[in-house]
């Protein structure tokens, strides 16, 4: 969590000492134990690649049933565009919708990080809107592009899936 490089579209800045890295560990416990957040480490070959999450679950507001999650990735410089995060991403969404019975899941990406983009896209979102100026780091504002996938249009995308894999 201190590479510069993959700090500059986090929530965080580079961490100078393990403290810093503590603290966010303790943050994701918190929102674990509250039901509102899962956090994963990805895993290959016995080393850590990165982190995947469903943040902001919210099932309910007042009398709304909501049953969505937003997903957050990173993975480490090194393992950019080598699929870990799309991988690890199509197994929270089955996770989400058939484990946790969620109805929406949204991921965000900044305007300035188009590689992480290509990851919803990839898996069946579409695309819902750029909020404009959506967050200010290091005095500059950035852009934030949203994308949607809901439970039956996973579920479409899984049986076209399934027809291609047995030749239909």
């Amino acid at each position: 969590m201190s590479d510069e490089r993959l700090t500059r579209f986090l929530t965080w800045a580079p961490h100078r000492d393990p403290s810093e890295t503590e603290r966010v560990l303790a943050s994701l416990m918190t929102s674990l134990e509250h039901g509102d957040a899962y956090h994963w480490t990805i895993f290959e070959e016995r080393s850590a690649r990165g982190i995947i999450s469903l943040i902001d679950v919210r099932r309910r507001h007042r009398l709304w049933t909501l049953d969505r999650a937003e997903i957050a990735y990173w993975v480490g410089v090194d393992n950019h565009g080598r699929g870990i995060a799309s991988e690890a991403t199509a197994a929270v969404i089955e996770h989400a919708f058939k484990q946790l019975a969620l109805h929406r899941l949204v991921i965000s990406h900044t305007s300035d990080n188009p590689a992480s983009g290509s990851i919803p896209i990839k898996l069946g979102f579409r695309l819902i809107g750029t909020e404009r100026e959506f967050f200010k780091k290091n005095d500059v504002w950035h852009d934030m592009n949203h994308y949607e996938l809901l439970v039956e249009d996973w579920i479409a995308i899984s049986m076209r899936n399934s027809d291609e894999r047995i030749g239909r």
